[in-house]
């Protein structure tokens, strides 16, 4: 990822990848961005009470939080099951509670709760979707 200065003042963000990952991705490489992109134009618009992205940066109005919030509702069960599957395959990888606490930036014990939890379900279908695009 690389960011830059915009010539409008903003920021440009690059996100590369590689040609393995796009494959692997297909068409969820856009969705995937879009949805990321959604999530900053609310965050923009929470904070700024503005909708930059109309001429004239008016306040957001209905229709504007109505796009936001369905274009926002779309990542979150993604990044979900992204990270479920995560600590799947770190556990499975000889990883251990307490290191993914560390990295978790939690306690021992919620880290092994939260794996206990991941362990005791089979992947379900946002996960299944992480691991392998079905």
């Amino acid at each position: 990822m690389s960011t830059r200065p915009a010539d409008d003042g903003g920021l440009e963000i690059t996100i590369r990848l590689t040609a393995a990952e796009t494959e692997a991705m297909a068409t969820e490489t856009r969705l995937m961005a879009e949805a990321f992109d959604s999530h900053l134009w609310v965050l923009g618009m929470l904070r700024t009470g503005t909708n930059s992205r109309d001429p004239g940066s008016p306040p957001p109005v209905q229709g504007d939080w109505a796009t936001a919030l369905w274009a926002a509702h779309r990542l979150p069960p993604r990044l979900d099951a992204i990270r479920t599957a995560a600590i799947r395959a770190f556990m499975a990888s000889g990883g251990n509670a307490e290191r993914l606490a560390n990295l978790l930036r939690t306690d021992p014990a919620a880290a092994r709760a939260l794996w206990t939890e991941v362990k005791g379900q089979p992947p379900g279908d946002w996960e299944r979707w992480a691991a392998g695009g079905s």
